[in-house]
């Protein structure tokens, strides 16, 4: 296998090209702190994507947000799905690969220096170390924090993502849960609930629909959500929608109107109101207020 030159912002030769889009910040070394966040980012894979590499300088945390897939770490393979989480570091040979049917969605953070090696083994955090998340959405936004917060590129910001890694890192250890524990009947059931609302949320407009589409009882999805999530069952359609406008309006010329016609929201007020909830910023700024965060 050919040797990987020493990744950087100006030469990122680790990233896949196998991938339909991502979002991601780098930094240079700096040697100034003993914890040093490297890069960050989210990955929506190809069908085809395929990592295999014999080590990697630093150490990365992967996240699975969506889809399916499998990692092989020192040799041991383990199936990936949203909510799993595995880590690696120099020295270790790993393979990633996604589903063709279901593709891989997932965020990752890479990290060196003196200390962090120490810390992983201060809280038990071993490369090689894969593991689920059943609360998976506090993850999720420790991640955009962090992709947002390197992205600014600002003399904040490394030590702030260093801050968020270390989180991520922590939260993770205290979730992480044996993969036996999922293999439930209530587990099974939120997970199809789940993928129905991912695969059909643009068709799905409430609550009602939802749990008709999955022939459960409405109460019972709350239920199921309660347990196995941080958000409702109509929290997370309505933001899946929101996110879907969101990349409407920065890939594309689209007004807000259709925007939000192409969500599910025939009332363009309305959804103005919902987008800025989630977004923190009305859907008519929202292409100049993302821009303006863009590094310079």
């Amino acid at each position: 296998m050919a040797e990987h030159p020493e990744p950087s912002p100006a030469n990122p030769s680790f990233l896949s090209r196998q991938v339909e889009s991502s979002r991601v910040f780098f930094f240079e070394e700096t040697e100034r702190s003993p914890f040093e966040v490297r890069c960050g980012g989210l990955e929506r894979c190809q069908a085809d994507y395929r990592i295999n590499r014999a080590s990697f300088p630093w150490f990365l945390l992967e996240f699975v947000h969506g889809g399916r897939g499998s990692v092989e770490l020192d040799g041991v393979e383990s199936a990936l799905k949203p909510g799993v989480f595995f880590l690696y570091g120099p020295g270790m040979p790993h393979r990633i690969e996604s589903d063709p049917d279901k593709p891989l969605v997932k965020y990752f953070t890479g990290f060196s220096g003196t200390a962090a090696a120490a810390f992983l083994e201060q809280h038990d955090l071993k490369p090689g170390m894969v593991s689920q998340c059943l609360k998976a959405e506090p993850i999720r936004r420790a991640f955009d924090t962090l992709i947002e917060r390197g992205s600014r590129n600002s003399k904040y910001s490394q030590p702030l993502c260093s801050a968020i890694v270390q989180q991520l890192l922590l939260m993770c250890r205290e979730d992480a849960v044996d993969a036996r524990s999922t293999d439930t009947k209530a587990f099974a059931t939120f997970s199809r609930v789940k993928e129905c609302i991912e695969s059909r949320f643009l068709e799905l407009g409430s609550l009602d629909a939802v749990a008709s589409a999955c022939e459960l009882d409405a109460p019972y999805l709350c239920r199921l959500f309660s347990r196995f999530h941080d958000e409702s069952p109509y929290q997370f359609l309505t933001r899946l929608k929101m996110q879907h406008a969101a990349s409407l309006l920065l890939e594309s010329d689209i007004s807000v109107k259709e925007a939000a016609a192409a969500s599910g929201f025939p009332d363009p007020f309305h959804f103005s109101r919902v987008f800025k909830s989630i977004h923190r910023v009305p859907p008519s700024r929202f292409r100049e207020a993302m821009h303006d965060k863009q590094p310079r």
